[in-house]
């Protein structure tokens, strides 16, 4: 166990700065050091390493400038985070798991289990998937959305939001249709009365009804979550392409607030080429949820599909791949004609 301190320190910008520099260690309950492995990431929030004497486990230490910003609001939201212990427990999760403190007992972050995988950022990405996720077909797709859907039906049903629905915070295992959920601490938590934002989001991944807020003020609903999640699907189903990017159209977030969705009616504005050709070999189904979701949906959450609506439209598709009812290939090389019925052949489980 790492050192818990239950009161509550408001940090200058100084000793928060100290903290950070040269992070090797943190500290035990007891007071003993805890040795820090070389920079394994960074970004906008903190830094990550491996703890060395455990290499399941990695330590997140927040930037000093976050630290003074909303460190206390941090401290509340991580350590309840801690004691969830189905959370805790949940092998396709990055979740805090020990609050941890620097020399002066001051927190600065927590413990997590390292989670293994690609960020599904690569493979939905007309050029990096082949090289991260040989073999790749469609059947592959449709397990890890598949397990992506469930666990995120877990996490709603324990009262979390991921708020920041972002495909790099998605890792994917190439050697099976694991995923695992990373930045964990960004989720929007509800404990009681009590509801722990997201502070951070993409507008082009946001409904519209957020736009133009500060996200640290937003609560998310299944509703915001579910239009969201739509873009992530139809993003790791086309290998990348955002579904409101339009041939010779405006912004990403311009055509979102229009609900200018390419893919619908009369198929006006579909990018050429690999695009097209994806699209049209999609299961009608799943094609009518789209549209849906990101048409009528746009400005009234009550039209988005739900979590059992694509679970179920995925399922349908996967048993229909197996049939060889559907393209398997992520670039089929044509559309599909209106006499394509599949290649007739079962696809191996």
């Amino acid at each position: 166990m790492f050192y818990y301190a239950p009161e509550r320190r408001r940090r200058s910008a100084l000793a928060a700065s100290s903290a950070n520099e040269a992070m090797n260690t943190v500290y035990s309950r007891e007071g003993k050091c805890r040795y820090l492995g070389s920079l394994y990431a960074t970004g906008g929030e903190g830094a990550i390493y491996p703890l060395l004497e455990r290499a399941d486990l990695l330590v997140k230490i927040y930037h000093a400038q976050v630290l003074e910003k909303r460190g206390e609001l941090l401290q509340d939201k991580v350590l309840m985070m801690c004691e969830q212990q189905h959370h805790r427990n949940n092998g396709r999760l990055a979740w805090p798991l020990i609050p941890v403190y620097d020399a002066y007992r001051r927190w600065i972050g927590y413990a997590m289990y390292r989670r293994q995988g690609v960020p599904m950022a690569k493979l939905a990405h007309a050029m990096l998937y082949e090289r991260h996720f040989p073999g790749l077909d469609r059947r592959r797709v449709t397990g890890y959305l598949l397990n992506l859907l469930r666990t995120i039906r877990e996490l709603h049903d324990g009262g979390v939001m991921l708020g920041d629905c972002n495909l790099r915070n998605i890792l994917c295992d190439p050697s099976s249709e694991e995923i695992s959920l990373i930045d964990c601490d960004s989720f929007q938590v509800e404990l009681g009365e009590w509801v722990y934002t997201c502070p951070v989001g993409f507008p082009d991944m946001t409904p519209e009804e957020h736009h133009g807020q500060d996200f640290s003020l937003v609560v998310r609903t299944q509703e915001s979550e579910a239009f969201s999640i739509a873009i992530v699907l139809f993003m790791a189903l086309m290998l990348g392409r955002h579904p409101y990017d339009v041939q010779g159209g405006g912004e990403r977030a311009e055509n979102l607030r229009r609900a200018s969705f390419p893919y619908g009616v009369g198929n006006s504005g579909i990018p050429a080429g690999r695009w097209y050709n994806i699209w049209s070999h999609m299961p009608y189904r799943l094609k009518a949820l789209f549209i849906r979701t990101l048409v009528e949906g746009a400005h009234d959450p009550r039209k988005r599909a739900t979590l059992a609506e694509w679970i179920n439209a995925i399922e349908q598709y996967r048993k229909e791949i197996d049939k060889g009812y559907h393209e398997v290939a992520m670039e089929p090389t044509a559309p599909k004609s209106r006499t394509y019925r599949g290649s007739g052949r079962a696809q191996s489980t």
